[in-house]
């Protein structure tokens, strides 16, 4: 009987296509990001650890790699897009709460802190940008601290959805309680 349990288990896992790394000898990628009671995203396993070097505005940032990966090849100083958010333009002039926007980012990811990515499907923008999901040091999910203040808005940018439920909430949310910018421009 356990026999048969563990077979189907496998056999749904095969069909999700969570046991294809096993096809080509690779070892799992774990992309996909366990989440909390609340459905926040905690950090995925194989994020990446990156230095912030200056915060653009609410939601672009220059970091470093302390080494190169298959997603960030240099130790050159890149810029970053966080995916799947939005904030008003600090230029050429400033929108209604932009200066507000960046002022949480630089709080959350103060220049010299650590700062953990994972990419979305689509790892560049049309800027050439990387695209990624953003988790502080001590594990919170910048992306969502962002629309959930009422700093940003929640976007699709190309197949980089996976969170769009989430932050597409946040922004209800932010919006119904007037926080932030939706309570102010």
């Amino acid at each position: 009987m356990l026999a048969v349990g563990i077979a189907i288990v496998l056999a749904r896992m095969a069909f999700d296509g969570r046991l294809s790394w096993l096809d080509d000898g690779a070892a799992p990628s774990n992309t996909a990001a366990t989440t909390t009671d609340s459905g926040i995203p905690q950090r995925p396993a194989d994020a990446f650890a990156l230095t912030v070097t200056y915060v653009f505005d609410g939601d672009t940032i220059e970091a470093r790699m302390p080494q190169p990966n298959d997603i960030v090849p240099t130790t050159d100083a890149i810029r970053i897009r966080l995916v799947g958010i939005d904030t008003p333009e600090g230029t050429p002039t400033p929108e209604c709460w932009a200066d507000e926007a960046r002022a949480h980012l630089s709080t959350l990811l103060p220049e010299g802190a650590t700062v953990w990515a994972s990419p979305g499907q689509e790892w560049r923008d049309r800027y050439d940008r990387l695209l990624l999901y953003l988790w502080t040091d001590d594990g919170r999910f910048v992306n969502h601290e962002l629309v959930a203040a009422g700093d940003a808005e929640a976007i699709k940018v190309g197949q980089n959805d996976a969170h769009f439920a989430l932050l597409g909430a946040d922004e209800e949310s932010a919006r119904a309680a007037s926080a932030g910018q939706w309570g102010v421009c």
